[in-house]
């Protein structure tokens, strides 16, 4: 009697392993590949999406930096907030399409892209940091504030000064009254010029080297009019209160504007927009521009 032939060693039964197998490789592989095998129908939108984005975000980021330079270089508390704003706008409208793109790298991910993303993310948050100092600074206009106020109310105190002075000097030509008038208000005028190269200095320390001179300065302009007092008739006295009361006022805007010289923040935005902005955007740019080879690179060999 003939013994039948068990299963596992006929035909049926290897060609149902091969398939097994063959199925089971296929599942492997569209699992190790899937950012590459994504569908022949799909991977031109994905990348086209990616591109869309990447330009998306260099575009506002281009915007937000020239919109930031504006603001920075603004002659008006007005357009200088009106140009921080547009700048933050810019840097929103490149902040979503940096959430989309990485939406889309984690769907259908790449190593080289899942790694310049990092890096991106890494610099982009640096540069809305230094973006955020750069425009807080603008918008305040201190250094700005300290010049008008110089060439503007001191100005106008100090006109008020030297022609109160120059009364004096009237009926007085030759004498002592005319040397302490002459000591008076060459001390002011030198306060005056000291205003425009306190208000230009970036240094704490020079700053405090010129406020010393101006005190010397105010003082012998005080001295000078308390020995003026002593010389002048009755007749006299009510034109050196006048000149007294406008170097007050001329004291009081000068103490302004060195405040507001000290904060020195157009020289501080200026100065962040210059170098660490600037070198931040950059930085910035550069792997932007890696990204979006990377995507054209991986598009071409997915659809060749």
């Amino acid at each position: 009697m003939q013994r039948e032939t068990p299963f596992w060693r006929t035909s049926p039964f290897w060609l149902l392993m091969a398939i097994l197998a063959l199925v089971a490789g296929l599942i492997f592989l569209g699992g190790r590949y899937r950012d590459v095998t994504v569908g022949m129908d799909i991977v031109p939108k994905v990348m086209s999406r990616k591109a869309a984005a990447l330009s998306g975000i260099r575009i506002n980021m281009v915007k937000s930096v020239e919109a930031e330079k504006s603001a920075v270089m603004a002659s008006s508390d007005e357009d200088s907030i009106r140009f921080a704003e547009e700048s933050r706008r810019a840097s929103e409208a490149a902040e979503k399409s940096l959430q989309e793109l990485a939406q889309l790298i984690g769907a259908y991910p790449s190593a080289p892209e899942k790694e310049l993303l990092q890096e991106f993310d890494s610099c982009w948050r640096e540069f809305r940091k230094t973006d955020q100092q750069v425009l807080e600074f603008a918008v305040q206009n201190t250094n700005l504030k300290a010049a008008r106020l110089s060439f503007g109310a001191a100005s106008t105190a100090m006109n008020e000064f030297g022609h109160a002075l120059t009364e004096l000097m009237s009926d007085s030509m030759g004498g002592p009254v005319c040397r302490l008038v002459y000591d008076a208000q060459t001390a002011a005028l030198r306060i005056h010029v000291l205003h425009a190269p306190h208000i230009a200095s970036p240094d704490d320390h020079e700053m405090d080297g010129i406020e010393k001179i101006i005190q010397e300065y105010d003082a012998v302009v005080k001295r000078s009019l308390g020995e003026i007092r002593a010389l002048l008739p009755p007749e006299k006295k009510k034109v050196l209160q006048q000149a007294e009361t406008s170097y007050d006022a001329f004291m009081a805007i000068t103490a302004r504007v060195l405040h507001w010289s000290r904060q020195n923040t157009n020289i501080k935005s200026f100065e962040l927009s210059l170098n660490r902005k600037s070198r931040i955007t950059a930085q910035c740019d550069t792997i932007v521009k890696s990204l979006q080879e990377a995507v054209q690179h991986r598009a071409f060999k997915a659809t060749r």
